[in-house]
């Protein structure tokens, strides 16, 4: 048996104790509708429709543009609009400026880098397609252009120019950034490719604060992320005293403007992610970061596996537990076509493909594509319809943006955690 299916298995009870309780507390309310003419309660048989999801349920749509043939295009974007609700944009400095100067920001800046296509080019996209989005990275010592300088009092005042520059152009219409990425691969990252040629930096202690204050100052109405690597935000887990959460609780209690924690989830079938795989851990570690008072995302996932059966079952599972918990805000899958490597465009992105952990392949929907489109497109939504009773229906649904029909019209409302829970339609 495989380590997943064992550790899926081993912790079902613990699972199945909490997550319909877990999920009814935290991602659904008693709502209520009613109905009003010229200010009177009035009956009719009405109809509710949920839309879309209050939880980010994203994805990087880093392919856009990025395919050769036009088919292979259309089922990309086909499937990633079935699924998700929020874009990554793609913010690497080596994508927004390989040579210096030569800013890559704006659709004339050439869509001629592989998996970079522009900043304005996705948010023109997302605008059409009604998509919310988020910004990645604003700042990693990885993934960077040849031209930087390695020396820290050199490259301080181009990363500013960098906030700026984006905060200028796009800093109103992003509303989420990860404003720094990976810290905890910065020593291993040294050691393994210091030595062979492979770009990256290695910033002084401090910097994260430095970068913080950076993103605050460019982009004082958006959302700023520390976005943490697997090793960093999972394996090495300890509770309360696991340095990932030491170093969030430390900065946080320095004043720094953290908003949102990343925890990255790319996974393989091994005792390495224990802590992903078993439920009773993965609840009690995203308990443990709860504590922070700082919602949570799951800001990239992708699972390998030789086996598609196994992958949905983790998928499913995991997508189970954090949509759940309250904590968490979010759930982003990495790369959502194994497809994203076939092209005859350099290949720049090297092992940023992670490829064969996508949804689908060639275009065709996985197994576990089709356990996520099964949980957020039908078993996580609400409709239905009933007659009111002196102008009023209520019901209890998934918190999310809604269609109501009553008398051959259409109504658009929200029914959110914090907001009313009581809509009054005037007809």
């Amino acid at each position: 048996m495989s380590y997943i299916k064992k550790a899926l298995l081993e912790s079902e009870e613990y699972f199945e104790a909490r997550y319909e309780k877990e999920l009814t507390k935290n991602r659904k309310g008693d709502f209520t509708v009613t109905l009003l003419q010229k200010g009177k309660p009035i009956d009719a048989k009405i109809s509710f429709k949920h839309k879309k999801h209050d939880f980010d349920f994203g994805c990087n749509i880093f392919m856009l543009d990025q395919y050769e043939d036009p088919e292979q295009e259309k089922k990309y974007l086909e499937n990633w609009d079935n699924l998700f609700n929020t874009a990554v944009v793609p913010l690497y400095w080596e994508g927004t400026e390989p040579e210096e100067g030569k800013l890559r920001y704006l659709k004339t800046g050439g869509n001629d880098l592989y998996r970079r296509p522009t900043i304005e080019r996705v948010l023109e996209y997302c605008r059409e397609k009604g998509y919310k989005t988020k910004g990645h990275p604003l700042f990693w010592h990885e993934f960077i252009p040849r031209w930087l300088p390695e020396n820290w009092d050199e490259l301080l005042p181009l990363i500013e120019k960098r906030f700026r520059e984006i905060g200028e152009l796009f800093g109103e219409e992003i509303p989420v950034f990860d404003c720094v990425n990976e810290p905890a691969r910065i020593w291993d990252m040294t050691h393994e490719h210091k030595c062979d040629g492979y770009k990256m930096i290695t910033p002084p202690d401090g910097y994260l604060e430095q970068i913080f204050v950076l993103g605050e100052k460019y982009f004082p109405k958006s959302e700023l992320i520390l976005n943490e690597a697997t090793g960093g935000a999972f394996e090495t887990f300890a509770g309360i005293y696991g340095g990932y959460y030491q170093t969030v609780d430390r900065l946080l209690k320095e004043g720094v403007r953290i908003d949102r924690v990343g925890l990255q989830c790319h996974i393989s079938d091994n005792a390495t992610f224990k802590n992903i795989f078993d439920s009773r851990r993965l609840y009690t570690l995203l308990d443990g970061y709860a504590k922070l008072n700082k919602p949570l995302v799951l800001s990239e996932i992708g699972i390998g596996t030789d086996d598609p059966e196994t992958e949905a079952l983790a998928a499913e599972r995991i997508y189970k537990v954090c949509f759940s918990h309250g904590a968490m805000s979010g759930i982003f899958w990495w790369n959502l076509d194994d497809n994203g490597i076939l092209t005859t465009k350099n290949r720049d992105a090297g092992a940023e493909n992670l490829p064969t952990s996508g949804l689908c392949r060639n275009g065709e929907r996985k197994a576990a594509y089709n356990a996520l489109d099964r949980l957020i497109n039908h078993e996580w939504r609400t409709n239905g319809e009933g007659e009111t009773e002196n102008g009023r229906l209520s019901f209890c649904g998934f918190f999310g943006e809604y269609e109501i029909t009553a008398f051959g019209k259409t109504y658009s409302v929200s029914f959110n955690k914090n907001s009313s829970k009581d809509i009054v339609i005037e007809l």
